[in-house]
């Protein structure tokens, strides 16, 4: 995601383009934890067979992300945590870029806050974007190397925006709508895969369905041309998709580049503290 983008739409629920499903190249996501690949990997058997998010030994994308976006809107809130690692093989950045970079965004229906954090991982200095919505307002917390500077403005988002955007943002990776040039809707994600049935997994403890891919066929702006890729999806029985792995290489802008993106759909039904820097924000930004 370009920081530049941030704060784009905070009425509704931040607009981020993550998890490197569309050709925008905007790509994050992140693991931690059990990375859930402890299957028999022969694809010979078909855990929750008779799930019906299932397509054989395939996915039914537009099921699967009812069925998930359903179960974590019924939990109350869910925190998305991704990251992105980038590699290229010239001396200089190619244009344009996706920086490997952390990102978390967690909802909290309940109490009606979302929280959003973005870090650049491998910079020189520290540069992080923070932002905090809750009680009708978005404050902001940026820090560039030691400098910190905020922000504070007022939202008029009711509950039920902050659901569309919760369920929105939910989607990130397994099934993104789009809309043509021509005014067409499409959809994004899975559907470009081949994901097939590779046996038993566990992630956080939980046994999952696991399916590869190896073979992708959409357009990304990072890299330009794919020239090899690869998916892990991890599904739960009631077709939550706790983790979503995937990966691109081939040329781009003249050298070699690789996308590694991770995606975590965890803490289901937490809740959102308010961070520490809150009072700081509301301070500054008052000055």
């Amino acid at each position: 995601m370009d920081r530049r983008r941030f704060l784009a739409g905070v009425g509704t629920g931040v607009t981020v383009g993550i998890a490197g499903c569309s050709g925008d190249g905007d790509g994050v996501d992140g693991g931690g934890g059990d990375d859930g690949d402890d299957g028999n990997g022969d694809g010979s058997d078909r855990p929750f067979s008779d799930a019906d998010w299932r397509d054989e030994d395939g996915l039914d994308v537009a099921v699967l992300s009812q069925r998930h976006v359903e179960a974590l809107v019924d939990a109350g809130g869910v925190t998305l945590f991704s990251t992105a690692e980038t590699t290229y093989d010239g001396d200089e950045e190619p244009t344009p870029w996706l920086p490997s970079q952390e990102y978390e965004s967690a909802y909290d229906l309940e109490n009606g806050r979302q929280y959003v954090r973005q870090e650049l991982t491998e910079t020189d200095e520290t540069e992080i974007s923070e932002l905090y919505v809750a009680d009708g307002e978005a404050l902001i917390r940026q820090q560039t190397g030691d400098e910190t500077q905020y922000g504070r403005q007022s939202v008029d988002r009711s509950a039920d925006d902050l659901k569309t955007g919760m369920e929105s943002e939910v989607m990130t990776g397994i099934r993104v709508e789009r809309e043509t040039a021509e005014g067409e809707t499409r959809y994004e994600g899975l559907n470009l895969w081949n994901p097939t049935s590779d046996g038993e997994g566990e992630v956080r403890g939980e046994p999952t369905a696991r399916f590869t891919a190896d073979s992708f066929e959409g357009d990304r702006n990072v890299p330009e041309t794919v020239e090899t890729a690869s998916a892990t999806v991890h599904v739960y029985e009631s077709g939550v998709v706790p983790r979503l792995r995937q990966s691109w290489a081939g040329e781009h802008d003249g050298q070699q580049a690789t996308v590694d993106v991770d995606i975590d759909y965890r803490d289901p039904g937490a809740t959102v503290p308010e961070p520490d820097w809150v009072e700081e924000a509301r301070e500054d930004s008052s000055a």
